[in-house]
């Protein structure tokens, strides 16, 4: 069967490849993309790993079958397969052969179809509350960011709401501007420190992360988030406040979270076992190449926070037993949620929210 061409017009990486992803999933056949340009202030553009070991666009993040991201159309299969293409693209594709179809970006909805039909459509507003009140949330990061960008940890948190049949209403925490006094973790019922590209986050993901940590408020720490996490548990001990990760401030006294000495950067879909998540779920992905400094696991230790996943020396997990949840990983859970199937960290953040907001 020749390969299925998606032809896609959305300008923001968030939905670029999502309506091809879907129909992929649907139709069981191995998706591939053909790399897409964005121009705006899209600054984590590239965040979904894959299994390749290496990061695609971000819309790809609800693919289950997704091989390959490449740049050239020479290396794109030449059967069973569907590719996504930006429209600004297609004449790099134009002698290749197989039908076409279109995937429609609006600031409502996607749609995909061919030339006669419509084939699928995915609503791109936030949910609406399946309750009278919803449950405010605190996430650090940009709104625009989040939602243009990099969407996969709104997403997450929805399908666990979903599942919950829970209204949840999100506050955007810009890390960059928190003033000093924190008040706008005031009546919030958890906090979600994500990952990302940005170092200019780090400070204000350190200090929300002491202010929950002391507080108990619900927080998830995902990969930079954990980091923040774990940075801010050292603080705590005397001494150790000016730790810092090295790729914020390479020049700082004290690193927290230190290169790999080999260089790498561990990047794909690699094994994980905790006591956090049911051991059905047995792998993450994962992107960095910054890993805990262990000559800092003894002030780790004294904070409470203990290593709840661990890896050949690498910090995988943390957590606070004695808070009702205050979890962070090193990976991306959020890139293994779908509709149907939540994240069971994010199911269980929300459940402890809900507690919190009793």
């Amino acid at each position: 069967m020749l390969p299925i061409f998606i032809l896609d017009d959305s300008p923001v990486p968030a939905c670029f490849g999502l309506t091809a992803s879907l129909w992929a999933n649907q139709l069981n056949l191995p998706l591939w993309s053909l790399r897409p340009d964005f121009t705006g202030d899209f600054p984590d553009s590239y965040q979904h790993v894959i299994a390749a070991g290496y990061c695609v666009t971000s819309g790809l993040y609800q693919s289950d079958t997704l091989q390959q991201e490449v740049t050239h159309p020479a290396e794109l299969p030449r059967q069973d397969a569907v590719i996504v293409v930006s429209l600004a693209q297609k004449a790099r594709i134009a002698a290749l052969p197989g039908p076409r179809l279109y995937s429609q970006f609006s600031a409502e909805k996607l749609s995909l179809h061919d030339q006669q039909q419509l084939l699928l459509e995915y609503a791109l507003q936030p949910t609406a509350p399946r309750q009278n009140r919803a449950l405010p949330l605190g996430v650090v990061g940009r709104e625009a960011d989040h939602r243009q960008a990099c969407p996969a940890t709104l997403a997450a948190l929805d399908h666990a709401a979903i599942a919950l049949d829970l209204g949840i209403e999100i506050r955007f925490l810009d890390a960059a501007t928190l003033p000093a006094d924190l008040h706008q973790l005031a009546g919030l019922a958890g906090v979600v420190l994500p990952g990302g590209a940005s170092m200019a986050a780090v400070g204000g993901q350190i200090k929300l992360a002491a202010a929950t940590l002391k507080s108990g408020l619900p927080t998830l720490g995902l990969c930079l988030g954990m980091q923040s996490m774990a940075t801010a548990a050292v603080h705590l001990s005397e001494g150790y406040q000016q730790a810092m990760l090295a790729e914020v401030d390479p020049s700082a006294p004290l690193h927290s979270f230190i290169r790999f000495s080999d260089g790498r950067h561990r990047c794909g879909v690699l094994p994980f076992a905790s006591t956090l998540l049911p051991a059905y779920l047995s792998r993450m992905h994962y992107n960095h190449r910054y890993h805990f400094n262990p000559a800092l696991l003894p002030q780790l230790a004294a904070s409470g926070v203990q290593i709840s996943a661990e890896t050949a020396g690498i910090v995988e997990a943390i957590s606070q037993p004695d808070l009702p949840f205050w979890h962070g990983v090193q990976g991306h859970p959020e890139l293994l949620s779908r509709p149907d199937a939540p994240h069971p960290l994010f199911t269980a953040f929300l459940q402890a929210a809900i507690s919190q907001s009793a």
